[in-house]
């Protein structure tokens, strides 16, 4: 079997690029025929990759950071999965506007959805400008046509997306649960920064509303003369409106001392930030945020998540986590009751370890091809 990944525009190494990493590493380690066909990736992301056998197929342009850039990728992915696509059985297309690609190829493709265009354009179309209200009215329905002709196996994280992803399209995806390098997480840093008696806070990813950046500042905010030496971390890609809004709050309430911007992390530094962290907050919305929890509980630190985070119900149910959207309430509980919640967090350690691995994502990606190619033919 051959598998031609496609992904758009890899211009931050985040959740969503670390899945196509290890699915890489997995067929290149199971020496199943691969290629990974973008239109641009990040020279850290190409040093992850364990073996040299993964063919890079690059279409770059020169990005402009709005609709255009959807455009762009838009166009070159079609054209690059047309040009290649003979020489694969099975196109996997990744990310917003990937699955575009599959229009009119005659061969089977499976759909990683980590977020519909919904989601990844911010939502409907009200309070939008009339030309831009019609632009994505336009490519929803458009997306809406190709999803459902086209590509007929889909693939999301957890039963959140399941529902939403058949609200939207009318198709029923299949579940496959990320992994995470309980490995790499599981084990301390040489170095772990030190706290100097601070109660430290984390909060790990890009800066966008659905990130939710804003809600954890407010949190600190309300905890910053109840909890001596509070402090609140933000790793994460800096850039936008919305990072300007959080930017501007953290001036306007005087917490610049209080408040760490270190931006974009590589994966060594993040495990440094976990372990230096006396909690992680994550008021992620239904978007993305899936890998952080696990990724912090492997380290043994205590997590808080909104109710709307997709992986809140596995954490609730299994009780290895704070649920909840009274995040200064649950911060200074976290404060109070420390060992408590590190057994809490080491439970959930163990729950990663034994449910949790990319081996375990990797190899039902692979048999979800294999089927496709069986279904397709016939």
């Amino acid at each position: 079997m051959r598998v031609l990944v496609v992904a758009p525009r890899m211009y931050v190494y985040g959740g969503a690029e670390l899945v196509i990493v290890e699915l890489l590493n997995y067929l290149s380690e199971n020496k199943i025929e691969h290629a990974l066909l973008t239109t641009g990736v990040l020279p850290e992301i190409e040093m992850e990759l364990i073996k040299k056998d993964t063919e890079i197929i690059t279409l770059p342009f020169e990005a402009s950071d709005d609709w255009r850039d959807l455009l762009k990728n838009m166009w070159l992915l079609s054209r690059g999965v047309r040009r290649h696509a003979e020489r694969f059985d099975v196109i996997n297309l990744h990310n917003c506007p990937a699955e575009l690609a599959a229009f009119s190829i005659s061969k089977p493709a499976v759909w990683l959805c980590n977020e519909p265009p919904e989601v990844f354009l911010g939502g409907g179309t009200a309070g939008e400008s009339a030309p831009k209200r019609l632009m994505k009215a336009m490519f929803y329905d458009f997306d809406k046509f190709i999803v459902r002709r086209f590509v007929r196996n889909i693939v999301v994280a957890d039963e959140f997306n399941a529902v939403r992803f058949k609200s939207l399209y009318g198709l029923t995806p299949q579940i496959i649960p990320y992994g995470i390098n309980y490995g790499f997480f599981s084990n301390p840093p040489e170095t772990i920064p030190v706290n100097h008696g601070r109660f430290i806070v984390l909060q790990s990813g890009m800066f966008n509303p659905y990130k939710n950046q804003l809600e954890s500042v407010k949190a600190v905010n309300l905890l910053r003369d109840k909890i001596p030496g509070i402090s609140l971390v933000l790793a994460g890609f800096q850039g936008g409106a919305y990072f300007e809004s959080v930017k501007k709050y953290i001036n306007d309430n005087a917490l610049n001392d209080i408040v760490q911007l270190p931006g974009h992390v590589n994966r060594e530094q993040l495990r440094e930030l976990y372990y230096a962290a006396d909690v992680l907050l994550h008021p992620v919305k239904s978007q993305g945020g899936w890998l952080s929890p696990f990724e912090a509980l492997a380290a043994e630190t205590p997590v808080v998540v909104s109710p709307e985070m997709t992986a809140a119900p596995v954490i609730k149910s299994e009780g290895i986590g704070t649920v909840t959207e009274d995040y200064a309430g649950a911060l200074m509980d976290v404060y109070l009751n420390r060992p408590g919640h590190k057994q809490i967090a080491t439970r959930g350690r163990l729950f990663v370890k034994d449910n949790l691995t990319w081996d375990n994502f990797c190899g039902k990606m692979v048999m979800a091809f294999e089927a496709a190619l069986i279904k397709y033919r016939g």
